[in-house]
């Protein structure tokens, strides 16, 4: 029970972080820079993407000592064939460790991954603002046509990017 508390209290932390960074960055690039609302939102999302794929790739990589890490399915994973953990885990490594590093894993993703950067790109917003932009001038069909591929596009490119050098990274330290 108190592992589910710790973690509902990481996602909540990192969320309201999240919500705040995503109004701050969109309110510098749309106030301040005056770049168009959609654009905003679009590099919203794809440092998002990128993030999240360097914190997964650091996290899986510094902290999944179980052996069954999400990584090892992605190319990435040569990168750190190196570790004596990798993939097939470090048996001598003790028990009491083990449940250290799983619950630092769960607790850093909670707050990093699914908290703030949940929090920071919504899915939800880009949606929602790709709809207002047709709604207020079916002419803007050209500009929600690139909004909508440039961040699919964009944000599955640097989540990728994001990965590599979050495994790259892990493998340095």
């Amino acid at each position: 029970m108190m592992r589910l508390t710790s973690i509902l209290f990481c996602i909540a932390i990192g969320g309201g972080f999240g919500a705040l960074a995503r109004e701050g960055t969109m309110s510098l690039m749309h106030g301040v820079v005056g770049l168009p609302a959609f654009v905003s939102l679009a590099i919203v999302n794809v440092l998002g993407s990128l993030v999240i794929g360097f914190v997964f790739g650091r996290l899986e990589g510094s902290l999944n000592r179980r052996g069954s890490s999400r990584l090892s399915q992605l190319p990435h994973s040569k990168h750190l064939e190196d570790r004596s953990w990798w993939p097939d885990g470090d048996p001598t490594l003790p028990a009491v460790d083990l449940l250290r590093f799983d619950i630092a894993l769960q607790l850093a993703s909670a707050l990093l991954i699914t908290g703030f950067l949940g929090a920071y790109t919504t899915f939800s917003a880009f949606c929602l603002l790709t709809v207002q932009l047709l709604e207020d001038d079916p002419a803007q069909m050209l500009n929600a046509i690139l909004s909508v591929v440039g961040s699919v596009v964009l944000g599955l490119a640097a989540v990728w990017i994001g990965v590599h050098i979050g495994c790259r990274s892990s493998r340095r330290s």
